[in-house]
């Protein structure tokens, strides 16, 4: 195959992966639906199966649709954590700045504190956990800044969030040491500070919390 027919047979994939994703969205497919087999997309674009193949790969990649057995291939639960991994590792790679991550974490949380407070969410989960007997401090620090994603009630917010947050807990993980017994009332004073619907001393207690 020469080089125009490889840049040809790229932008067919192209064509055809922008078709299936119309079509999709046409048909108002969602969770579970069940797409047409890849015949029937070979028949309906007219190219070959390979080209159909090879645009059902990109979507499962991507996160989109997943082979069931005994159902074929099925739209998926929306989740974009594979694709922030992704370019969590690119960013890495490059040598990105571990504090540029650093204040999109701080950013996250902050806006969660926001949202939480703004909606009135119910908050009893993190009263739970910062109120606890800690056992294992390391999992019960996750817990807390997990749960205050969740509170939100935003999956989206909450999967793209966690994918940022994991790249700090593996550095822990690595040798860092962490003061737990003054993790622990720094996340009762961010607690008290929500409770009490003060937005801007719970964020300010945030971003020294995370920063140090």
């Amino acid at each position: 195959m020469g080089k125009l027919d490889k840049i040809e047979v790229q932008s067919l994939k192209s064509q055809v992966l922008q078709e299936i994703k119309q079509y999709i969205l046409d048909k108002g497919m969602t969770e579970g639906d069940r797409l047409p087999t890849e015949r029937a997309f070979t028949e309906m674009y007219g190219v070959s199966r390979s080209v159909v193949r090879e645009a059902l790969s990109y979507l499962e990649h991507t996160g989109v649709i997943e082979t069931v057995q005994g159902r074929g291939t099925v739209i998926k639960a929306p989740d974009i954590s594979s694709l922030v991994e992704g370019f969590l590792f690119s960013f890495q790679v490059a040598n990105g700045s571990k504090n540029d991550l650093l204040s999109l974490r701080i950013i996250f949380e902050c806006a969660a504190i926001e949202e939480i407070v703004k909606l009135d969410k119910d908050i009893s989960e993190l009263k739970a956990i910062v109120n606890e007997d800690v056992i294992n401090h390391y999992e019960n620090d996750k817990a807390f800044h997990q749960t205050l994603l969740s509170t939100t009630g935003n999956v989206l917010f909450e999967q793209l969030s966690s994918v940022i947050q994991s790249y700090f807990y593996h550095i822990e993980e690595e040798g860092k040491e962490i003061n737990y017994i003054q993790t622990n009332e720094m996340h009762k004073k961010i607690i008290e500070a929500i409770a009490n619907k003060d937005v801007q001393l719970a964020k300010e207690l945030m971003t020294t919390h995370l920063s140090i």
